[in-house]
């Protein structure tokens, strides 16, 4: 067969049939390989078979030269069989990138809650609608999740910004009026035959973590550190640079690379301004809480994750950790309070520039949005700490109210008819304030969250951090998805907070924050190479007690941070 053209299509053929899909069947005994070309109307441009292997050879070699460059793996003291895992855990991510297009199953309606019984209206297909994503595992879950594509574009964006810029503007691209995206992309009859029917209507009052709000964080602390003309020039120094080529977009034509600076701030402070609106509007909590404190803030009523079910809060992300039995309407939700003030936080850094043609009176109102948004801020921290800090615990807690045993509804006011009780599971859900960098580092509170995180008996374990505390009465029960498997996108969200927040802050608690971070990020890198080693796989999970790789694989969404994580790129 050597040297033998098998089967070949020409293209004027194929107008003519009005067919662009074709099948190719080879059947062979013992090894065989073949070739696929295509050829263009250029001549010029034509590939000869023979060249091939050498073309290969350079562009991997481009590829990682332009690794090391950008992540610099070689030169932290990395074996080369480690940067090879770096560069395949890189290589897929890129591989799951996908174009969907399709109609999604969205409701009109709010989902009601718990024994609540209104009616509303048949989920309707929407229109037909396109996205950009990234998968988090092309086999077994292709399709874009809200929740993960943040996690994804805090590695893709390192490598190249111009397209992790592309697929969180298409994100942001089906954003509804109301500042909502679905937290599911299931396009299409397709992508909705491999989802359970229970999963495949996207709810209005749904929310996600708003985790594309880490890239946005990215792009601001340029903008405000380099005063440049381009955005993706000021990615320069992540993505890294060769002989004076600029390595982030496969096009050097300037139209084709990021907008303006200014332009590109103020359509991310839109995107993060209507975000933090739809949040405080769908997801707050009930008046109960306010009622614990006289002249209480609006900060006070807490927040609450819908789509609550008595096992899981998918809503949240963090699908079966353990939340208050029953569910009801008076819960209020620690980690989602913490998503809250981060948008805040970071809503009070993205002023809408100020450009040429802005008027002094838009100056002073952008003046008085960021003195809002910070005083906001300051009102969110208080509250956090007075509703959901429990000091015999010393630990975050979820809450809920409860009617008083001894209420008299006779005797007694309305107001004081509820008391506060705490939901306690020291877990994931439990540091999210630390998480998100919440928490000051002369705060007593954060050494009672480090001793958490360094106990072997609660989260701490040679190959990262449990999910649920050992301890708990729920640690690997039922499901076991969420309590105590070892997760990649907590564990880098502790590093990336340790490293950014405490570590080169001086304070009673920097040695316990360095000693951390330090064996940490040893233990996930040693087992994530480990488990890859031996399996040639990235794992959705991976087991609390043996440090094995379990669920999904191959998993090479949010567990490709393993990268950022070795290059302490955070």
């Amino acid at each position: 067969m050597s040297g033998s053209v098998l089967f070949s299509l020409n293209n004027e053929g194929l107008k003519k049939r009005d067919r662009n899909l074709f099948f190719t069947q080879i059947i062979v005994r013992g090894e065989f390989s073949f070739d696929v070309i295509y050829e263009g109307s250029d001549k010029n441009a034509s590939i000869d078979r023979n060249e091939i292997a050498s073309i290969v050879s350079e562009r991997r070699e481009e590829f990682d030269r332009r690794f090391e460059y950008t992540f610099g793996l070689g030169g932290k003291g990395f074996s080369e069989e480690q940067i090879e895992m770096a560069r395949d855990a890189l290589s897929s991510l890129i591989g799951g990138i996908g174009y969907f297009h399709g109609s999604g199953l969205v409701s009109k309606d709010a989902k009601p809650e718990y024994n609540q019984n209104q009616a509303i209206s048949d989920p309707e297909l929407s229109k037909p609608y396109s996205l950009f994503a990234t998968t988090p595992s092309r086999p077994f879950f292709p399709r874009g999740f809200l929740w993960d594509e943040g996690f994804h574009q805090l590695v893709l964006g390192q490598w190249d910004s111009c397209l992790s810029m592309d697929i969180i503007r298409s994100w942001i691209g089906t954003m509804d009026e109301n500042g909502w995206i679905a937290r599911e992309q299931i396009l299409g009859e397709e992508a909705r035959s491999k989802v359970p029917e229970e999963f495949q209507v996207q709810y209005p009052n749904f929310a996600n973590p708003p985790t594309l709000l880490f890239a946005v964080e990215k792009i601001a602390e340029v903008y405000r550190s380099q005063s440049l003309t381009k955005v993706a020039d000021s990615f320069v120094e992540l993505e890294g640079e060769d002989d004076g080529h600029k390595l982030g977009s496969a096009d050097d034509d300037d139209s084709k690379r990021l907008d303006t600076t200014d332009d590109v701030m103020a359509e991310l402070s839109e995107y993060a301004s209507k975000l933090l609106d739809y949040f405080q509007k769908t997801q707050i909590g009930s008046n109960k809480a306010s009622q614990l404190n006289e002249g209480s803030t609006s900060a006070m009523r807490g927040y609450r994750w819908r789509g609550r079910t008595p096992d899981h809060t998918l809503t949240s992300g963090i699908d079966d950790y353990p939340r208050a039995r029953p569910p009801s309407t008076s819960e209020l939700h620690v980690d989602l309070f913490a998503w809250v003030t981060y948008m805040v936080s970071l809503n009070a850094k993205l002023p809408l520039p100020v450009t040429a043609n802005s008027s002094s009176e838009s100056g002073s109102r952008e003046a008085e949005r960021v003195s809002e948004m910070e005083a906001q801020l300051e009102e969110h921290l208080v509250a956090l700490d007075k509703l959901h800090w429990n000091s015999d615990k010393n630990m975050y807690c979820d809450v809920t109210f409860q009617m008083r045993d001894d209420y008299d509804e006779l005797e007694d006011d309305d107001d004081s008819a509820y008391e506060r009780v705490f939901v306690c599971h020291k877990g994931y859900v439990s540091i999210f304030p630390l998480l998100l960098g919440l928490v000051p580092p002369e705060s007593e509170k954060l050494g009672h969250i480090l001793d958490m995180i360094e106990d072997p008996d609660e989260l701490w374990s040679d190959y990262g951090l449990r999910s649920l505390s050992k301890l708990d009465e729920y640690y690997g029960k039922d499901e076991n998805y969420w309590r105590g498997p070892i997760w990649l996108n907590i564990n880098y969200l502790v590093l990336s907070s340790l490293r950014r927040n405490y570590f080169s802050i001086e304070g009673p608690y920097q040695q316990q924050v360095q000693r951390i971070y330090t064996k940490l990020r040893e233990n996930l890198i040693t087992n994530v190479f480990a488990q890859y080693q031996s399996s040639r796989f990235f794992w959705e999970q991976y087991n609390p007690e043996t440090g094995e790789g379990q669920r999904t694989h191959p998993f090479t969404g949010w567990t490709t941070l393993i990268v950022p994580i070795m290059a302490e790129q955070y």
